[in-house]
């Protein structure tokens, strides 16, 4: 996945010590939920041992993406998706990387304010 740069605050490593089943962290005594890509998008496959969470703002709203890992910073073109793709929630494009491989644009305000939704709809 792509994470448009303008969006990130930080990136940071995801304590060990939390289980699949939380969905929030302390930042530095802040209370920062975030979202399991992983989960989001129905990924296959283990869990890492090691885990990143990508700091987002949106609206002023912080939100952390949980990914695998990071690979760095890369110029993109922004892509389009088509028709066939429009009803996937989270995704705002694509994009071809310097090696040839297509990856998926992240929409992160659609994903900050999902996530909002979420913890509205359990905590009233």
């Amino acid at each position: 996945f792509v994470i448009p740069l303008d969006r990130v605050v930080e990136c940071v490593e995801l304590p060990g010590t939390l289980g699949e089943s939380r969905e929030c962290m302390d930042l530095r005594g802040e209370v920062l939920p975030f979202v399991r890509l992983r989960s989001r998008f129905g990924i296959p496959g283990d869990r890492p041992r090691r885990e990143n969470v990508v700091v987002v703002d949106h609206a002023g709203t912080k939100t952390g993406l949980v990914v695998n890992s990071l690979m760095g910073e890369f110029q993109t073109v922004i892509k389009p998706l088509g028709r066939l793709f429009q009803h996937v929630r989270g995704i705002g494009g694509a994009t071809i990387l310097g090696d040839g491989e297509v990856a998926l644009i992240l929409d992160v305000p659609m994903l900050v304010r999902h996530r909002a939704d979420q913890a509205q709809d359990q905590f009233g």
